[in-house]
């Protein structure tokens, strides 16, 4: 192998992921090492996963060290050193040039949680901007999201390890990102990316089948067929990407409707679709959430043919 000149490594920055355990009143002093081992182990497995799905750009994996924890404390500064990266590259594609590492972890923690993204935007610097419905927001870079998106068991597992001393000896773990050349004093003042709980960990370490669950947002007309205003009842939806039966989670339409806003047959909206795809055993099926509902024009007599409505229905089952 040819050696590396220092212009190869122009641009990159090392970046820190910072791990803080936790309880109420702040006396946690050790942890079991079992355990902490996990931890790194796991950490060092996301991180893989995030680099083999592009989110480092190209060349090695970057390389996971720790650097000494505060006495009277317990914190793991994890170094993630960024080698071989294409220079060239976008640097918002680059996640070890600004951290990110935090985020990622943010954002699989969400899609554990099972909480729903509202609104992608796919920006011009490679990242993904997306909104959630609790109205938080993250940005990871795409090859990230596509990665987290899918919740693989394997992504379940490097989570259930990070979070491991959740079991038994802590409360909460708190992670934030961070430069290399802040120490861990410096980054301990910043928010955390996320704080995470026993429940997170029972969730991550439950048993499941080999499964992959993804989200998509999707636009479209649609008009809105066997209405049910009882709450949580789901609703028959006709667009010409199927004929689903979905819930309704617009509020701001449901009070529209609730104050007598009328409802036509062939009325056509558009939709936002919160489309889940979950693969379970090779197997796949769909559910759809209607996030946002907007009044576009009447429709004409006969609306969506019958035809194309079965064969919809057919498709979507």
């Amino acid at each position: 192998m040819s050696k590396q000149s220092s212009q190869d490594f122009e641009g990159i920055a090392d970046g820190v992921v910072q791990l803080r355990f936790s309880n109420e009143d702040n006396t946690v002093n050790d942890i079991n090492a079992a355990e902490f081992a996990e931890v790194l182990q796991g950490l060092v497995e996301f991180t893989s996963q995030l680099a083999k799905a592009g989110s480092f750009g190209d060349g090695m994996a970057p390389v996971v060290r720790v650097r000494p924890p505060v006495e009277g404390s317990f914190i793991v500064d994890a170094i993630v050193t960024s080698y071989g990266i294409d220079p060239v590259a976008t640097v918002g594609t680059i996640m070890g040039v600004t951290g990110g590492i935090g985020q990622s972890i943010n954002v699989a923690v969400k899609r554990l949680r099972g909480d729903v993204v509202t609104d992608i935007d796919y920006l011009n610097n490679g990242n993904v901007k997306l909104n959630w419905r609790d109205g938080t927001v993250s940005e990871v870079p795409e090859p990230a999201w596509k990665q987290l998106n899918a919740m693989k068991s394997s992504t379940r597992k490097a989570l259930r390890k990070i979070m491991a001393p959740l079991s038994d000896d802590v409360a909460h773990l708190e992670v934030r990102d961070g430069a290399l050349d802040e120490s861990s004093d410096e980054v301990l003042q910043s928010e955390p990316e996320v704080v995470m709980s026993r429940s997170d960990y029972y969730t991550a370490a439950a048993e499941v089948d080999d499964e992959s669950i993804e989200t998509e947002v999707l636009e479209a007309e649609a008009q809105l067929r066997s209405i049910d205003f009882r709450p949580g009842e789901k609703w028959r939806v006709q667009t010409p990407l199927g004929n689903r039966l979905a819930t309704i989670e617009d509020e701001d339409f449901l009070l529209r409707l609730d104050r007598g806003m009328a409802l036509h047959k062939n009325d056509i909206f558009t939709v936002l679709i919160n489309e889940t795809r979950t693969t379970k055993n090779g197997r796949t099926t769909k559910e759809w959430s209607i996030t946002q509902v907007t009044f576009k024009r009447r429709g004409d007599d006969d609306g969506y043919s019958d035809n194309a409505s079965e064969e919809s229905s057919s498709e979507a089952a």
